[in-house]
């Protein structure tokens, strides 16, 4: 009769064990991976249907071939995924300017404002999200002062810097343009300028970040797109990306 009574004593600890040996499996498998993001989805989440810009790029969703991966770290603990092949990028208006972000996934969405003025164009705002199985962070900040990143009548050799801070960290950042250049979108050959941003941060979340983008103005958008970034901190996040525009017309 004893031994009768020992097998539930054994049977419910392998169960609770088989639960959290699933659990880690689950959760390191989904945070190893990244989740593409449709056009309809992000035109639902960060867009304005049916909505025009009167500065700027045109509104709506716009697709990029993705290459690329990031490392994401907390502590000692890193995980590294490739993101996924497509990434979505949606313009939608917003008062003097526009607002454009890009979700490279579902979990690294990355959101810019810009005001239009005289001078040129000026970033105000930012919205950073990055997750790990739907833990994670996200960041909107006001950039003081907003910096110029593209002035009016720019050309090659031009060059500026840029100096600002939001929330817990200050940037200083340098600005040339390198070239003229040629980037094919679809079945177009698209006349591009090639502007690098190599920018030091300094703060909370310290490292470097730097990209290099193939601005086309008669999109005014980049039609080819690479990104260079390694941020330290609590919380690390690595990557490398290149990204290239699928087509000169908008989902919208």
């Amino acid at each position: 009769m004893p031994r009768l009574l020992t097998r539930p004593l054994i049977v419910v600890p392998v169960v609770l064990l088989l639960v959290i040996i699933g659990a880690g499996i689950w959760f390191w498998v989904s945070a190893g991976s990244s989740t593409g993001v449709s056009a309809a989805a992000a035109l639902r989440d960060y867009g304005a249907p049916g909505s025009t810009t009167s500065t700027g790029p045109r509104a709506g969703a716009w697709t990029y071939r993705v290459k690329g991966s990031e490392t994401v770290g907390v502590g000692p603990i890193q995980l590294t995924r490739d993101l996924p092949a497509d990434a979505r990028l949606v313009v939608r208006p917003s008062g003097n300017g526009y607002w454009r972000t890009l979700a490279l996934s579902e979990e690294h969405v990355e959101g810019v404002r810009f005001e239009v003025g005289p001078k040129g164009t000026r970033e105000v705002a930012r919205s950073t999200t990055v997750t790990v199985a739907g833990v994670g962070r996200e960041d909107n900040s006001t950039l003081r002062p907003p910096p110029l990143v593209l002035p009016r009548g720019v050309s090659v050799g031009d060059a500026w810097l840029q100096h600002y801070r939001l929330r817990q960290v200050t940037v200083d950042a340098r600005v040339r343009v390198l070239r003229r250049d040629v980037v094919r979108v679809g079945e177009r050959d698209v006349p591009v300028l090639v502007i690098r941003t190599t920018a030091d941060i300094t703060g909370t979340f310290p490292g470097q970040r730097t990209d290099t983008q193939w601005m086309a103005p008669s999109l005014a958008l980049p039609a080819r797109w690479t990104i260079e970034m390694e941020i330290g901190g609590t919380a690390s996040l690595k990557m490398t990306a290149d990204l290239t525009l699928a087509s000169t017309e908008p989902v919208k």
